[in-house]
């Protein structure tokens, strides 16, 4: 049976649905959008640079939406920072998406080496955070506006929705405990993510088959990733969230020598398919072991 070309993308998008589910339990369980590996799949399957992020934006938008939700019910969520972060960040998304636009397909180079620097940064801290609480900053909202402009900047610039740098510092600046930092970003980046698509959809023709598939299996995979994290301590989750910037850097060093060797294109995606292979088996070894709780 000989299938049409239309049909072909439609049979070919659907199997993004298990990625979408599989990123979107990293997004409830990590608090950010998870942009972090949707972008490089994207651009791998050959999307241009602004055509991933705004579809990568378009997945945020689900995963953000429906971990929130749970987390809300877990009582991880201040929905006060939320909205202060997030409102901001909507605000700032808006800049950074014309600055894509106008680089996009001539220097993406560069969203790759800025991606490099940011997520060394808090993949370091990260790691070297200790389990003492943090004292919060004096002043709540002043903060969070500081952390929402950042978090929008980066946005909708790499299409993560700014969760990778909402969790760290809203732990750092505020105080919060990982479960909590994990939720309330979730809240901040539903804000953020839809303040960078209105930057993006004005512009861009998308086939929007790819990010209903995408969305399909956040609103299945987040909800799940939420709940699991009853289940870790916060320092567990902190060091999980540190060894998936680290393989995405990984997967972003090889990104930038495929221009050269081609086959290393294939060796980031298997860096990045072997780290949800990973965490995917820890997540079950929590879920099938029933008395371990944190």
């Amino acid at each position: 049976m000989n299938l049409s070309r239309n049909e072909l993308v439609v049979m070919w998008s659907l199997l993004f649905i298990p990625l979408g589910a599989i990123v979107g339990a990293l997004s409830g369980f990590f608090g950010i959008g998870g942009g972090v590996i949707i972008v490089p799949v994207l651009l791998f399957s050959g999307y241009s640079a602004a055509e991933a992020v705004a579809t990568s934006l378009l997945f945020v938008v689900g995963t953000s939406l429906s971990g929130a939700k749970k987390h809300t019910s877990l009582g991880n969520v201040s929905w006060s920072t939320g909205i202060t972060v997030g409102l901001t960040g909507a605000v700032t998304a808006q800049l950074s998406s014309r600055l894509v636009l106008s680089i996009s397909g001539t220097y993406d180079w560069l969203l790759n080496l800025f991606y490099l620097a940011i997520l060394s940064y808090f993949a370091v801290t990260l790691l070297k955070k200790t389990s003492k609480p943090k004292k919060p900053k004096k002043s709540t909202v002043l903060a969070g506006m500081m952390i929402g402009a950042m978090a929008g900047l980066l946005s909708a610039l790499l299409g993560i929705g700014g969760g990778f740098i909402i969790v760290p510092l809203l732990v750092s600046w505020l105080g919060f405990s990982t479960h909590r930092g994990v939720g309330t970003s979730l809240a901040s980046v539903l804000f953020i993510s839809l303040g960078g698509l209105v930057g993006y959809l004005p512009s861009l023709s998308l086939d929007y088959i790819t990010p209903l598939a995408l969305v399909i299996g956040a609103f299945i995979g987040a909800p799940i990733g939420a709940s699991l994290t009853d289940r870790y301590k916060d320092r567990e989750i902190s060091r999980r969230l540190a060894w998936l910037y680290l393989a995405v850097i990984a997967s972003i060093l090889l990104d930038l020598g495929a221009a050269s060797f081609p086959l290393l294109a294939y060796a980031s995606l298997t860096i990045l398919f072997v780290f949800l292979v990973g965490i995917s088996l820890d997540f079950r070894r929590r879920i099938t072991n029933q008395n371990h709780f944190f």
